[in-house]
């Protein structure tokens, strides 16, 4: 049996290199998406609990955390909460702020400071390096890199006071993420905060047996968070954006497997009588099934092992990565451990994927009968889709888009399953569809052929399409669900821009803004707020208003957005207004108060006022007033201030000054244009990864196709090599290849073109309106349809290149000789 299994599976790969090597590189780029978007959704959603933590612990279970974040709490609390806690439960008191570090004249990099008790500390900074006396200074092995490229001695910014830091001072520590320890008291003697601590972590040795239960202590300015709160509120902070990848790059890996399929629908044609020997001489059926579900599993982890060696690769080569409003780029790059669930999934996807893709016809061999040794082709059959009549193919299909598109417009907050389901459904629906057009579709074309002069090459690729539906629908599904892959994603992202650009205008009306273009990169404001309160009586400027963000304002122990602008006059403002997607999220709607914990008075309730579209969170944004978060919070920078000009005023003289404040500061004043392409960036980067699935879903259908001609070419050797027997050249030929791909790829991107008219609407007014809260203004890439009629047929020539080369060089004799 060995030996049976050596000579069918590996001599038939090694026969057939090219192939097999095609369906692997299908099969491994579906993985290597997969496993890159999960390995950048996991880092980004670390990097969220690392900005929460300063660096993760496993010893780590929880703290106490100071309402006041910026000044911390008096350590006071400490020797409250030590007597509370069980023994075996160490108290770590912390001191956090923000770090800054000039890479370049230009780029800003901001991380963490955490002032720790060194000594207490100590052995969680383990190094290879011996050094005699403790470091001022611990290096996360990420922040060191960054900052080696400059001279001997950095120069750091803390608590607005420049720190020199030599190369005896500081000690890399081999963990991910980018971040500072220094010693407690010396941070806080820096910022000016003495016996102020932000956070007081709960550690467990690792000798204990079970975690105990924490007392909690009541205090007006301190509040618990467990691990598992901290890991949740991180989760839930990128939840919808790492599903909505997973989505896409399963419908990617969908597209490999279909083309995987494609493929063994090819290998069961080519085979099908060996089957039939190997049952004449003794086989079984069971085992026929056996052994072609064996090649799959085969192919299905090879293809796996090397997808999974890609997406590494991609993750770690930072092609592309997983942002958003709250997640750090820099702080996303420096993590470089792997979940080995990810790599255990992706795997089983490659397996279970290239067995279900097998399935059908590793059933067909298991219904083989000897007699098809001496059959020349199957007898006809009536049946178009898993054995379903014309009329119930139909039926089906229409039934199958109907429920798709019912389910996937269903309103569900935070729920994308029907979303999901209801894409499902419609490509399955499509598919049908395509199964029995393609038939029809070429009868047509056969009777219009008829009356024309048309070349009779052209007629028999085409014919030869017709007699295998099944085939050849599979490679047309595969070319559909790119297509639509591709016209789905750039709807959405289209719609993007469009909803983005509409909402800068309805929300800045104002003709400037003033930014600090070196801290924009960190999300950290930069604007004085001194400037700010000069502005306001310059005669030049009509009107001058501050505009403040927080990407990490807590409420009810989640992130939101908060912005702080001026209200207009026919709002309180000592109210609150929200983001409708807020409100269809967590159900914070007009009416409602929440509590918020303020630096100046500690926990105040405030009453929400109004709902309005707000197209900034995914998380949705609440709106305060300045005024009142002036009496409420202390800060000294502004995200930006708007200006709007004096209209009576020259431009010349406007410009001039705003140049001499700008010069003045360090700032940059940009336009209503350039804030709008500063926006658009900024989206951009977080769908980028979309179109690196598009290109990638364009490559696998063409390698789907190339492998369905490469297929054709070798089955039907016989005939194509009778025809060049019989003096058809070699320009009748590329006729006949080009006049099947044409067909294949016009109906495969017409078929994905229509579905993209349901799904789009499905992942727009459906998922993304589930997971996010938004309602897009809806775009429809018309003008690359436009396009279209002329790229397909370019697109068809280079699909049949190699394809017509293996048919070059075809011996005629070889293939004409019978055994």
């Amino acid at each position: 049996m060995k030996v049976l299994y050596y000579l069918f599976i590996f001599r038939y790969f090694k026969e057939n290199l090219s192939r097999t090597l095609l369906s692997i590189i299908a099969i491994s780029l579906g993985i290597a998406l997969f496993i890159s978007t999960q390995i950048n959704a996991w880092r980004a959603e670390q990097s969220v609990l690392d900005q929460m933590l300063g660096y993760s612990s496993e010893k780590f279970i929880g703290r106490y955390v100071a309402n006041n974040q910026n000044q911390g709490a008096n350590d006071k609390f400490l020797k409250e909460l030590s007597s509370s806690v069980p023994e075996n439960i160490k108290l770590e008191p912390e001191f956090q702020t923000k770090g800054t570090f000039y890479v370049t004249k230009e780029q800003i990099l901001s991380f963490p400071i955490i002032g720790k008790d060194v000594i207490l500390s100590f052995q969680v900074f383990t190094s290879k390096e011996t050094k005699k006396k403790i470091p001022k200074y611990f290096l996360s092995q990420s922040l060191y890199e960054k900052i080696q490229l400059q001279k001997d001695t950095k120069k750091i910014l803390i608590c607005e006071r420049e720190i020199s830091v030599s190369q005896e001072d500081y000690q890399v520590i081999p963990l991910d993420g980018i971040f500072l320890v220094m010693d407690i008291t010396r941070l806080q003697f820096i910022c000016n905060q003495k016996k102020q601590i932000t956070s007081i972590w709960l550690t467990q040795d690792e000798n204990s047996i079970n975690s105990q239960t924490i007392n909690k202590i009541n205090s007006p300015e301190w509040t618990y968070e467990s691990k598992e709160l901290i890991i949740e509120r991180a989760g839930i902070a990128l939840g919808s954006l790492k599903i909505n990848l997973t989505i896409v790059s399963l419908v990617s890996v969908l597209i490999s497997f279909f083309m995987v399929s494609n493929m063994f629908t090819g290998l069961y044609l080519a085979r099908k009588h060996e089957y039939g020997i190997l049952l004449s001489i003794g086989s079984d059926k069971i085992n026929n099934f056996i052994l072609f579900l064996a090649q799959s599993i085969v192919i299905g982890a090879l293809g796996g092992m090397i997808g999974i060696f890609l997406g590494i690769l991609i993750a770690n080569t930072n092609l592309f990565t997983t942002v958003n409003t709250i997640t750090d780029s820099n702080q996303i790059r420096s993590y470089r451990n792997i979940p080995l669930s990810i790599i255990i999934s992706g795997f089983l996807i490659s397996i279970i994927g290239s067995v279900l893709a097998s399935l059908y016809n590793s059933y067909k061999t298991y219904k083989i009968h000897p007699i098809d040794l001496i059959r020349e082709r199957d007898q006809s059959q009536t049946n178009i889709f898993f054995g379903f009549s014309k009329k119930n193919t139909l039926f089906l299909s229409i039934l199958l888009i109907f429920i798709g598109v019912s389910l996937g417009l269903l309103s569900f907050a935070k729920q994308i399953l029907p979303g999901m389901v209801g894409v499902g459904f419609v490509i399955l629906g499509f598919v049908a569809l395509n199964f029995l057009a393609i038939p029809s579709l070429v009868q047509i074309l056969d009777k219009l052929f008829s009356k024309f002069h048309f070349p009779q090459s052209i007629k028999i690729g085409l014919k030869e399409i017709e007699m295998e539906p099944w085939k050849h629908g599979l490679t047309a599904s595969t070319i559909m669900l790119s297509t639509s892959l591709v016209f789905t994603l750039t709807s959405l992202t289209s719609s993007y821009e469009s909803s983005l650009i509409h909402w800068v205008d309805e929300e800045n009306k104002s003709d400037y803004s003033l930014i600090n273009e070196k801290k924009l990169n960190t999300g950290e404001p930069g604007v004085p707020v001194s400037l700010y309160e000069s502005l306001k009586t310059v005669p030049e400027f009509s009107a001058v208003e501050p505009f403040y963000i927080d990407s990490k304002f807590i409420v009810n122990g989640k992130y939101y957005t908060l912005h702080v602008l001026n209200f207009e006059n026919n709002y309180d403002k000592n109210q609150l207004i929200v983001s409708k997607n807020l409100c269809f999220l967590d159900q914070i709607c007009k009416g409602d108060s929440i509590t918020i914990n303020t630096e100046l008075n500690s926990k105040v309730a405030i009453k929400i006022q109004e709902e309005k579209d707000h197209f900034f969170s995914e998380r949705g944004t609440i709106m305060m007033d300045y005024s009142f978060f002036q009496k409420n919070f202390s800060i000294k920078y502004l995200s930006s201030i708007r200006i709007t000009k004096n209209k009576k005023l020259p431009e010349k003289k406007i410009l001039n000054l705003l140049q001499d404040i700008t010069k003045k500061y360090g700032l940059k004043f940009i336009n209503q244009t350039e804030l709008k392409k500063l926006y658009l960036e900024g989206m951009n980067q977080v769908f980028s990864i979309l179109d690196t699935l598009k290109i990638s879903a364009l490559f696998i259908s063409i390698l789907a196709l190339t492998t369905s001609l490469i297929y054709f070419i070798r089955e039907k050797s016989q005939l194509l090599a009778g025809l060049k027997a019989i003096g058809m050249d070699s320009y009748q030929m590329f006729q006949l290849i080009y006049s099947q791909t044409l067909f294949l790829v016009t109906f495969g991107i017409t078929s994905g073109i229509f579905s993209s008219f349901f799904l789009s609407p499905i992942v727009i007014f459906g998922i993304n309106r589930n997971a996010f809260g938004w309602i897009l203004n809806f775009q429809y890439p018309t003008n690359l349809v436009a396009k279209l009629p002329i790229l397909i047929p370019v697109i068809t020539f280079f699909i049949c290149l190699i394809p017509f080369y293996f048919l070059k060089k075809m011996n005629i004799s070889k293939e004409l000789k019978y055994e």
